[in-house]
């Protein structure tokens, strides 16, 4: 098949909508699949573009956020380049500006277009203050991807939030994890945690994503400082960066060492220098980080809330915690894992066990399967939420 794959984030940006998208680039490339890759440029080429034919839009950089470029309308030539790649099947990943153009372009054209809802906006809206236009945000979301054939979605709560708003052709499109790559045995495990400074009985407990108001970073970082304060041999470990990475450092000071954003195998040897896992954003529609951890053998402590809650099972490969509890109720969470390491090292076997089963060449071949469907004939049938056979079929 030939794929447009249209996205308004990917790499050099690290996020979950770029790893994921990378993962599907990847998979659908080995497959023998054609794809044209459309997305902001960033100045340099990356090595997630290898094997696929890549359109950079001319791009701006947002002010209160450097490390991220939006398109730059118009979008002319995007559309014409889009016509001579002549695609079987676009997927629409993000639905602002260049998402729409596509769109509208794809709909005129009569090819087939697919979406990927990843943001959970209500929850974004709050942290920006832009509450006031939520109702128009979310008729405007619903407008996009109900012309759209299929719109693949990455939990089931999100699927049943998105049906309560009237969106319609919702399909589960969960998200995998390389079990070779995160693994708890990575070979540089202990020159990382040698050159951070931490000790063979230190329990540390690490963070990974970006450093913003959207990831609850206060909460977080308050919560951090708790665990690191009532016990000392608790470690801590932040891994990401944004605009919120001076409240961080902070706030926590000396207890964390923070290294900015790493990537392949330097991310998963700093997995793999830590025993806890603590993530406590409301706003995922998913949670990649969660899973990466849990093949990294971490048991992970998060607010049960979105993706994050169906990942993590309580009691068997983690902590969920109520997403309104205080600060103190998550540190003492983190707190019985650091303390008491026959239980926190069950729960990393059982982390690791489940997020084996859960890889990338099932889940993305599943979906193109769904591709092939609608390229070679009608409008498939969505299969019900709860059918539990297959992710997406």
């Amino acid at each position: 098949m030939r794929i447009t794959i249209v996205t308004e984030t990917y790499f050099p940006q690290v996020n979950g909508v770029s790893r994921t998208l990378s993962q599907l680039v990847r998979v659908l490339t080995a497959s023998g699949d054609t794809i044209q890759l459309i997305h902001p440029d960033y100045g340099t080429p990356s090595v997630s573009e290898d094997g696929c034919g890549s359109y950079r839009v001319p791009s701006l950089r947002v002010p209160f956020y450097p490390e991220v470029r939006l398109p730059r309308p118009p979008y002319r030539a995007v559309c014409r380049a889009i016509g001579t790649f002549r695609p079987d099947l676009i997927h629409i990943a993000t639905e602002a500006t260049l998402g729409l153009a596509v769109l509208q372009r794809a709909l005129a054209d009569g090819l087939p277009v697919v979406s990927s809802f990843h943001t959970n906006f209500d929850q974004y809206s709050d942290h920006y203050q832009v509450g006031w236009a939520r109702g128009l945000i979310w008729r405007y979301l619903r407008w996009f991807h109900n012309r759209t054939r299929e719109t693949y979605v990455p939990s089931r709560s999100s699927i049943e939030a998105l049906k309560d708003r009237e969106f319609e052709n919702l399909v589960l499109w969960p998200r995998g994890v390389d079990a070779d790559l995160f693994r708890p045995d990575r070979p540089g495990r202990a020159a990382v945690r040698k050159a951070l400074g931490f000790g063979p009985d230190d329990v540390v407990i690490a963070y990974v994503g970006r450093l913003a108001a959207e990831k609850n970073i206060d909460y977080l970082a308050e919560v951090l400082r708790q665990s690191a304060s009532e016990c000392a041999r608790i470690r801590l470990l932040i891994v990401g960066d944004g605009p919120s990475r001076s409240l961080v450092e902070a706030r926590l000071g000396t207890m964390a060492r923070c290294v900015g954003f790493r990537s392949g195998e330097e991310l998963a040897d700093h997995y793999a220098a830590a025993d806890l896992f603590a993530f406590a954003s409301r706003t995922e529609t998913f949670g990649n980080v969660v899973l990466e951890a849990l093949a990294s053998g971490l048991p992970a402590v998060v607010l049960a809330d979105g993706g994050p809650a169906e990942i993590v099972q309580h009691g068997e490969t983690g902590l969920a915690i109520p997403p309104d509890a205080p600060t103190s109720r998550f540190a003492d969470a983190l707190l019985t894992l650091a303390e008491d390491a026959p239980l926190r090292h069950r729960l990393a076997e059982n982390a690791r066990e489940y997020a084996r089963s859960q890889s990338w060449e099932q889940i993305m071949g599943t979906l193109r399967e769904r591709y092939a469907r609608i390229v070679e004939g009608p409008v498939p049938t969505v299969t019900p939420v709860g059918r539990a056979l297959s992710p997406l079929d």
